[in-house]
């Protein structure tokens, strides 16, 4: 299960439905040296990966966060389907276009403000969130002509954008933006501060006033000394840089008069002259003063910024969700998705459904219908021949049910259909993915078993439980018994029967489970052409009884004389009896006979 917090109205579903239901595909990197790093993978063909198309890194995280919560609120889905339609409209395209253009400078504050609160920012962290707050605020002066559109967008306008503007004004007028980033620091805006201006001024000047008491002090040296500066050291003040005009020098030969040794760095002899007093005593330590400033100024900003946290923080959390609503509007636009209907009776209809995935890798697709009541049954068993379409039925079912119309409407989307309603669920559960793992350590069938388990335990009346060939990891006996026996557990429920759809290879089943008017058999209509079946993917009412097997091997690549094996076997266990001898091994075995006898009778015994 997917670790998140308990909440009465989100979906539940499992990792294995996800994964076998492609919400999420991760990719490991090509590389094999980042192979398995963090943040090396990537989102392989995928629902995820078909709406990845937020602007800002926030909307991609929250997108996958929303994609973890589905939700049953009736509420919530609405909000978020009034949005999707307010982007799928032509007139909202330029809105569309500068909220795309703002949402991508809107970034996670949390950890910005973490910075800021601990007076460690970074001038880039101070730049990020006078950008999120000009354009958060931006972004809710352009939601107040979406009108009554969207309750969603509504009360994006309505929130109090007055508080971000006034702190992104405060930020605008005390930081230097561009002096920070080339100093590296908290940098304040000439004209905020006289004191500290006159300070800045007094530090400006400074350079030139070292330069002339440096040319004073050379002057007072002896002949010997040909190079001296002025620096400046927090704790120790002014002090002359003379370079060393001999090496070695003793501590005797680096006395000289009227200077006071410091220490030697280098090539360099550091002392305490008269002018360095003087200087200590005029301007003191002006860059420390200067520091400590502009960040009693920064302290004052921080307290400001920190009183509307809760205000910064719901904006942001709100742009998130409409960058994430605003990427699926993009998609449902180009995929020609319509707006589900939202009930909560116990109904799925849906009309000329489609696999944007599968339609996206084939050439052709055909639609097709699915229906879900009491009157048209609940629960459907799906038989077909062999590459007949019931896997990917099954899967379009999942998807657009699930990850294509339940999840994709339990997550507020629309849907690739030409008519849907449908009845919002508590949880989905499936039997449609087995992997073996050497670390899982458990077998193919053990992996059904425990889905299947899985499924049984947790469904309820408003589940959806897809099954696709459970039991085939098994003989055919025991799995058409164990898959009999799970379909009779959920068909006694009778009307409180969940959800249910099922395709098997079973074709008998119906002889094992109750007769019941809840269940309905779908096969996938199919014609010949030459001989060989063609298979037209197009659902029809009824069962199959013929799996052509062969048939498709054939068009698989199996050579004939397998495939006209094949058949021969089939007609003898069908009758009972064994089948005649190859006549290649017949012949084989003969001629190895001969030699044998003929060696035999050639020996003296």
């Amino acid at each position: 299960m997917c670790s998140r917090p308990f909440r009465a109205d989100i979906v539940t579903i499992d990792d294995d439905t996800y994964r076998g239901l492609q919400i999420f595909s991760s990719v490991a990197h090509p590389s094999a040296f980042k192979r398995g790093a963090l943040g090396s993978g990537r989102e392989g063909l995928s629902l995820a990966h078909l709406l990845r198309r937020c602007s800002s890194t926030l909307g991609h995280s929250r997108m996958r966060v929303l994609m973890q919560h589905p939700t049953n609120n009736m509420e919530t889905l609405a909000q978020r389907q009034d949005v999707i339609a307010f982007f799928m409209r032509p007139q909202s395209d330029p809105i569309a276009r500068n909220m795309c253009s703002a949402l991508k400078f809107i970034k996670n504050v949390n950890g910005i403000l973490t910075k800021i609160k601990a007076l460690s920012a970074k001038a880039y962290q101070w730049k990020s969130l006078y950008n999120t707050l000009y354009n958060a605020v931006l972004i809710c002066e352009l939601c107040e002509s979406a009108g009554d559109c969207s309750t969603f967008l509504k009360n994006l306008a309505s929130c109090d954008n007055h508080k971000l503007y006034e702190m992104a004004v405060y930020m605008n007028r005390i930081i230097d933006f561009d002096l920070s980033k080339s100093e590296g620091k908290f940098t304040v805006k000439p004209g905020v501060d006289p004191a500290l201006d006159k300070k800045k001024q007094t530090m400006a000047s400074l350079h030139e006033l070292m330069s002339a008491t440096a040319k004073v002090e050379l002057q007072r040296l002896p002949d010997f000394v040909q190079e001296c500066s002025m620096v400046y050291m927090p704790h120790l003040g002014y002090l002359l840089a003379v370079r060393t005009w001999s090496s070695p020098l003793t501590a005797d030969q680096k006395e000289l008069p009227d200077m006071k040794f410091m220490f030697q760095n280098n090539d360099f002899i550091h002392y305490k002259s008269k002018g360095c007093e003087e200087l200590d005593v005029m301007i003191g330590d002006t860059y420390p003063e200067i520091v400590a400033h502009e960040t009693r100024i920064m302290m004052r900003l921080t307290a400001i910024i920190l009183e509307n946290l809760h205000t910064l923080a719901g904006v942001v959390d709100k742009c998130a969700e409409l960058d994430c609503l605003i990427a699926m509007s993009k998609v449902c636009k180009e995929q020609g998705f319509i707006r589900p209907t939202l009930t909560h009776d116990k109904v799925i209809n849906i009309t000329q459904g489609r696999h944007p995935l599968t339609a996206a890798s084939c050439d052709s697709f055909v639609p097709n219908d699915t229906e879900s009541s009491l009157e048209g049954g609940f629960v459907k068993i799906l038989t077909g021949p062999n590459a007949s379409g019931k896997s990917v039925y099954m899967k379009q079912i999942g998807k657009l049910r699930l990850g294509w119309w339940l999840y994709l409407t339990h997550i507020g989307c629309f849907v690739p259909a030409e008519r849907a309603s449908i009845g919002l669920l508590k949880s989905i559960r499936s039997r449609l993915h087995a992997t073996e793992c050497v670390a899982a350590h458990m077998s193919a069938f053990l992996i059904d078993l425990r889905q299947m388990g899985l499924a049984l335990q947790e469904q309820s009346s408003h589940s959806l439980i897809l099954i696709d060939e459970f039991g085939k990891g098994t003989s055919e006996v025991d799995g058409r018994a164990l898959l009999a026996a799970a379909v009779n557990t959920l068909l006694f429920r009778e009307e409180h029967c969940p959800h249910v759809l099922l395709s098997t290879h079973f074709l008998d089943l119906h002889k094992y489970i109750v007769d019941t008017s809840i269940v309905r058999y779908l096969s996938f209509e199919h014609t010949f052409q030459d001989g060989e079946p063609v298979f037209l993917f197009r659902l029809i009412k009824g069962s199959t009884n013929k799996s052509f097997a062969h048939e498709v091997a054939a068009a698989s690549g199996i050579e004939d004389t397998v495939i006209q094996r094949a058949r021969l076997l089939m007609d003898c266990i069908k009758d009972n009896t064994l089948p005649p001898p190859d006549e290649r091994i017949m012949e084989k075995l003969n001629s190895f006979i001969e030699i044998i006898k003929k060696e035999l009778l050639s020996e003296d015994i």
